[in-house]
């Protein structure tokens, strides 16, 4: 019993790190950082920036790091006792904040490493990352979200029927992967 609720747990948070890298991260954060990385203000910023002392850049990336974080968790909170607009809303409200502090980590990478307790939550992330990215059940997950997407894409936005048949099509179809 034990074993199984790991194991549901660990699904779970394979599945929820596989959306919001799949949604958030490439979908959303990404195009933003590169957005923001070719605007002649953030490309004569970036020398500024790393001309500061250690110290500072850790304050300016902490602080906005941290409120963007307790956005996130507020923002999940309010999802979840039932508010879904208002939180996915907030949530929403929160990916191009984190896209300008990914961006700003980016360009101050090597400074904020030398702090050695930075560096060491650090490397500690990147490792229980990739410890997800090759487990069995990220590996079987995104085949099948995958496959899922590939379906939805060929029925959905490939034929040109009415939006009603389209809907239920869907519907069956992700009914019959996951009710067996």
């Amino acid at each position: 019993m034990y074993k199984r609720i790991i194991n549901f747990l660990l699904i779970f948070l394979v599945f929820v790190y596989i959306i919001f890298e799949e949604l958030i991260w490439d979908k959303f954060a990404k195009p933003i950082i590169s957005y923001i990385s070719n605007f002649p203000l953030f490309k004569n910023l970036t020398p500024k920036i790393l001309a500061l002392n250690s110290y500072i850049i850790l304050i300016i990336f902490i602080i906005p790091f941290f409120l963007v974080e307790l956005l996130g968790v507020y923002a999940g909170f309010v999802f979840i006792s039932g508010h879904i607009i208002l939180g996915t809303f907030l949530y929403l409200l929160k990916i191009p904040i984190a896209a300008l502090i990914f961006w700003f980590f980016n360009i101050t990478k090597e400074k904020l490493l030398e702090f050695v307790w930075f560096k060491y939550i650090y490397e500690k992330l990147v490792l229980f990352i990739n410890k997800i990215k090759s487990s069995k059940a990220y590996l079987l997950i995104k085949e099948k979200a995958s496959i899922i997407k590939k379906e939805i894409k060929e029925n959905f936005f490939i034929s040109k029927s009415r939006l009603k048949e389209k809907i239920v099509r869907i519907y069956k179809l992700l009914k019959s992967k996951f009710v067996k």
